[in-house]
Parts: structure tokens; C-alpha cells; sequence
């Protein structure tokens, strides 16, 4: 990170790459579930899981461009706080990235392995794998249910201290993600 301690907010674009990612990780659960509620082998189904495999590859999309505008822009310094906070904070932030960069790539293998092509908003993408059963098997794992609860963790983990620092220690830490923010807070 490019860290400058004279910011005292995100600008504007680092703070549009962050709610766009939280915006299609709603999406995602949200298309998930539907899908899931969605008869087997009914083209509602099929719609629901295009949409999913859609925002997914947007999500991966999204989260390159907003780790590399992360290294070339300027970015506010961490918040002051105990080193365990310090570590704790870049730790979550970096399974975040993590993940947001491997599930959609997990999510992918998993549709690549089975007769089918993935789709992102009607462009059909060709699958890298063809059919590999135990592929897909091991794609459960790492895009299903155990990195599901995985990442409602880490997110609840990061809304936590971001509400922590916000309405318990008073330091602005939200209000340096929001565009209608206090410009002129010290932190």
C-alpha cells in the first residue's frame, strides 16, 4: 500500500471499488441462494446460476483492478492503535483480497469441470479443464459451504472493527470509506 499520512480519507475511486465489492458479494449470496430454491434442471435455475458465474467474474475482475489502484494511488495510513489491532487489520484485509481473487477462480474450475461453459453476462467462456469429476469435487470445498462460512467470518470481522472504530474509539474509520464523509476529521 502506498500509505500517506497526511490523507485522512480514501478518494473517491478506492472508495467506488470497495462498496462495488461489497454490492456484488450481496449479489452473489443473493443469486446463490435463488439458485439453490430454484427447481433442478428448470432454465430459472440455469438464469440464476448465469447470473452468479456473472458476478463472480466481475467480483475477480473488480478486485484486480482494485489492488493494483490500491499499489499506484495514495492511500490514508493505517489507523493508530495497538500493534495486535495493526496486525490483526492488515491480516483480514489481506484474506479478504485473497479470497475475493480465489473464490471466483474456484468458482470457475467448478463450472469448468462439468460439461458445461461458464458465462459472464452471455459471453460464453470455454472451460480450461473439460470434465474432471474429482476437480469438481474438490471445487465444493474451496467454493462451497466451508469458504462460505470462511468468509462470513472474515466479513464479520471486518464490519465489526469497522464499527468498532467508528462508534467505540471515535476515530472516523468508516467515515474514510464513505464519499459523504467528514473531509475535514482528523484521525
Amino acid at each position: 500500500m502506498n500509505a500517506n499520512p497526511s490523507l485522512q480519507r480514501y478518494n473517491l475511486l478506492s472508495q467506488l471499488f470497495h462498496w462495488s465489492v461489497v454490492a456484488l458479494m450481496i449479489g452473489l449470496v443473493v443469486t446463490d441462494k435463488l439458485r439453490a430454491g430454484a427447481l433442478k434442471d428448470t432454465p430459472e435455475r440455469l438464469e440464476w446460476l448465469n447470473l452468479h458465474m456473472s458476478l463472480g467474474i466481475l467480483l475477480f475482475l473488480i478486485v484486480i483492478a482494485r489492488i493494483v489502484w490500491t499499489r499506484l494511488s495514495p492511500q490514508p495510513a493505517p489507523l493508530p492503535g495497538a500493534q495486535w489491532t495493526l496486525i490483526t487489520a492488515t491480516l483480514t484485509h489481506g484474506l479478504l483480497n485473497l479470497a475475493t481473487l480465489l473464490v471466483p477462480i474456484f468458482g470457475y474450475l467448478r463450472a469448468a469441470s462439468k460439461p458445461r461453459m461458464s458465462d459472464f453476462f452471455g459471453i460464453q467462456i470455454p472451460s480450461v479443464t473439460g470434465e474432471l469429476p474429482w476437480l469438481n469435487d474438490a471445487m465444493h470445498i474451496f467454493h462451497g459451504e466451508p469458504m462460505e462460512v470462511f468468509f462470513y467470518a472474515v466479513i464479520a470481522l471486518h464490519v465489526a472493527a469497522a464499527l468498532w472504530h467508528q462508534y467505540y474509539k471515535h476515530d472516523g474509520a468508516l467515515t474514510r470509506m464513505l464519499p459523504w464523509g467528514a473531509s475535514d476529521r482528523t484521525v
